[in-house]
């Protein structure tokens, strides 16, 4: 058909309502989770593989770890002897605080040091790895250890030990790991060795420091005996006394009497200032056990019950449970009651001290007195028994504690230990680690949960568009149609004849030409309904396919909407309206490059027929760009492009204009305001989300009336579950027309067509 210019009949264009959507919901549904794996499914393998590589690497490549273990027991209870045995003769039945305390001290650092200078790991430590006997042997232990080395060795011996009390009972579970299985073994049972050789000597210190208060107060004691004896000698010289009876005398037996009683608070006072500077010596536990307060055994006894049942229960809920909870806090209660019957214990030591020195003061006071009552009644045989009776009191109050401090100093070294050895350490022969099953499979499920999280990650930092649902999401746009991703190779082997020299691109972009009942040529056809149905009454006439950017398929789709128009019976025209780099001459294999878009507009008088490049369509035309003008856009956007448009309105039924991308060029805003309906595309995995928002908001500014979006170049497999199963029945049963037959219409389409001419 001839190309006439055009007259100046004005007809209404159709209006279309910009078609926009609600945006989705942000919830995140099982099918989103699921197009995320499949799209990073390399990111997801690739990091999988790499943590299950190191796994590997480091389960063959890692020393084996050897694991020895003793088992020791700690009985806090058992009776001392000597002076330790006053007011302790009974303990309580259990102490977990007392264990506990000593497994503080099973793991200080003194008897973690003495450990390591035994087994001579300064020596082992300067060797290096590939230590032996012999060069081990040649670094001698420094006679004062630096702090550096102090910490080193401490730590060796701390870095693979682990102890720990087996609940419920008294028994304490001591581990060491090491390469050396020999070393591992030695290092527990020196380190028992060692514990309970401390344990003694700490003993033996305390009776030992309490044996020497008692030995500076009897020096003390045997001077004033001494003292007390010469100066008894001395009187009786001095006033000739010998003999005298002073217990005949009333006033003499009642000195005699207080001179007696005051011997005994005073020896009491003595015992009762040892006992509480021992009970200040000792630690806290120890210390509580040495009172008087029968409570003390009786909390001992029900906290050690509580958290026997605490121990027990939790192995039955978790630690939230409201009977963990409220075991908890019966414990602490008893916890503070025990403090609570402690301090009254020392509270009660205090006040018996202070008790027995008030009582020696009076009796000294009341001493005194009767000493004057004496004086008066007989100054010399009273004297004479002053002195008689406290010579008599220093000399007994001596021998009392001599024979004390011989048996605290017989019974200081005999007195039982509350440790001993249960299970002593063996060699190991199975190492503990690397576990190589569990290490590799830990390292591919992390691998693969890592994979799902960096798949995640990239997903939430990426974007660009990859299905229709996304667009639809972001532009608020409508989605027209979903095209497929497109291979060569079925096509091609369907298609035999392409062969000749056609050109991979221009077989995808002939799709709806060359393979109808593919799966994208049926989803071009769905965008030639979206077309016609979006307004029932006035489809569109001029129909401009554009995008934001190059290189995202709107030639592609402007050649196939235009193909499945012409296949429906109406005549039509596809413009290239890219005047800069229109490509539809390359894509019909058109040489003429004289006739064209170009030349149309500038020679208005020039009348060509517009080619045919399809023979199995005759009513189907195109119009290449022809020659490059240089002002492009004005040449678009004049008053002469309008009126073609309304010529070629009248002589064809559908119009569709390849135009140039309108973020990069400004030549489309003029077509987009013509045209009755503007088809924005979009590429899968392509266009950012940013420039989907830039090319509606220009087209809204404009005025342009939007018809929707076409996701052009999905991968299904991301599409939506119902999209992908309806998809593929579309290309393995899909019903349509047989290649190279015209399109059959419907009466329905037929009466449509009739009506927009």
């Amino acid at each position: 058909m001839a190309i006439e210019p055009q007259s100046e009949h004005q007809l209404d264009r159709v209006m279309i309502n910009p078609a926009t959507i609600a945006a989705p919901s942000e919830s995140l549904s099982l099918m989103d989770v699921w197009r995320v794996v499949m799209k990073q499914r390399f990111v997801i393998l690739a990091v999988t593989i790499i943590s299950f590589a190191a796994a590997t690497v480091y389960s063959f490549r890692t020393k084996s770890v050897y694991e020895s273990g003793g088992r020791l027991q700690i009985n806090p209870n058992v009776p001392k002897v000597g002076l330790q045995g006053y007011g302790d003769q009974e303990r309580s039945s259990a102490d977990t605080s007392a264990i506990q305390t000593e497994l503080l001290i099973l793991q200080s650092d003194s008897v973690l040091l003495q450990t390591a200078e035994k087994l001579d790991i300064y020596g082992r430590l300067r060797a290096g790895e590939h230590a032996t006997p012999g060069s081990i042997a040649q670094y001698k232990l420094p006679v004062v250890l630096s702090p550096v080395e102090r910490r080193a060795l401490i730590g060796y011996i701390r870095g693979g030990l682990s102890v720990k009390l087996v609940g419920g009972t008294q028994m304490v579970d001591i581990r060491y790991r090491n390469h050396d299985p020999k070393l591992a073994t030695d290092v527990v049972n020196t380190l028992m060795d060692t514990f309970i050789h401390e344990n003694l000597r700490s003993k033996f210190d305390q009776t030992k420091q309490t044996s020497a208060w008692l030995e500076k107060q009897l020096e003390d004691l045997k001077e004033q005996a001494a003292d007390a004896q010469i100066r008894l000698a001395n009187f009786q010289k001095q006033h000739n006394i010998v003999g005298t009876d002073e217990n005949s005398n009333l006033t003499i037996q009642k000195l005699g009497q207080t001179s007696s009683d005051l011997e005994s608070a005073e020896a009491d006072r003595i015992m009762r200032e040892s006992r509480m500077r021992e009970f200040a010596s000792q630690d806290t536990d120890m210390a509580a056990l040495t009172g008087d307060n029968p409570q003390v055994a009786a909390l001992r006894t029900q906290l050690a019950d509580l958290q026997t049942q605490r121990d027990q229960l939790a192995l039955e809920v978790g630690p939230r449970h409201p009977k963990m909870q409220a075991m908890n806090a019966q414990i602490a209660k008893v916890k503070v009651d025990l403090d609570h019957e402690v301090s009254l214990a020392h509270r009660q030591i205090q006040d018996e001290y202070q008790g027995a020195l008030r009582t020696e003061q009076l009796l000294r006071q009341r001493l005194d007195a009767q000493k004057e009552e004496a004086f008066r009644l007989n100054e010399d045989v009273g004297q004479y028994a002053i002195l008689r009776h406290e010579a008599e009191l220093n000399r007994d109050l001596y021998d009392t504690l001599q024979m004390r401090l011989k048996e605290a100093s017989v019974t200081a070294g005999l007195s039982a230990t509350n440790i001993s050895v249960v299970d002593p350490a063996q060699v190991p022969i199975i190492p503990i680690a690397p576990r190589k099953t569990m290490s590799m499979l830990f390292g591919l499920i992390g691998g693969f949960v890592g994979g799902l999280v960096m798949a995640f990650i990239i997903e939430s930092i990426d974007d660009r568009m990859q299905t229709s649902e996304e667009v639809e999401s972001v532009s608020t746009l409508a989605s027209l149609a979903t095209i497929p991703h497109m291979e060569d190779g079925p096509l091609r082997r369907k298609r035999p004849e392409l062969e000749d020299g056609g050109s991979s691109a221009q077989v995808r972009q002939l799709t709806a030409l060359h393979s109808p009942k593919s799966l994208a040529g049926e989803a071009y056809r769905g965008l030639r309904s979206s077309l016609l149905l979006s307004s029932i009454d006035k489809p569109p006439r001029v129909i401009a396919i554009t995008s934001a950017f190059p290189g995202e398929g709107k030639t592609t789709t402007a050649v196939n909407c235009a193909l499945a128009l012409a296949q429906r019976g109406e005549r039509v025209l596809l413009v290239d309206a890219d005047l800069r780099r229109g490509t539809l001459h390359q894509v019909f294999r058109i040489n003429d490059r004289s006739f064209g878009l170009s030349s149309v507009l500038s020679h208005p008088e020039e009348r060509r027929m517009a080619p045919n490049p399809v023979p199995e369509l005759p009513q189907f035309h195109i119009l290449p760009t022809g020659m490059r003008p240089p002002n492009p856009a004005e040449m678009l956007s004049s008053q002469r492009m309008e009126e073609q448009l309304h010529q070629w309105t009248r002589d064809y039924d559908r119009i569709v204009l390849d135009t140039a991308p309108i973020l990069a060029v400004s030549d489309t805003q003029a077509l987009a305001v013509m045209a009755d309906a503007v088809v924005l595309v979009v590429r899968a995995g392509v266009t950012r989300k940013r420039a989907i928002l830039r090319a509606r908001d220009l087209l809204w500014r404009i005025n342009a009336k939007i018809a929707g979006v076409v996701v052009n170049d999905v991968d299904m497999r991301l599409e939506n579950f119902y999209t992908y199963r309806y998809g593929m029945y579309g290309y393995r049963y899909g019903y349509g027309y047989s290649y190279a037959q015209p399109y059959s219409t419907t009466p329905e389409e037929a009466e449509e067509k009739e009506k927009s001419k």
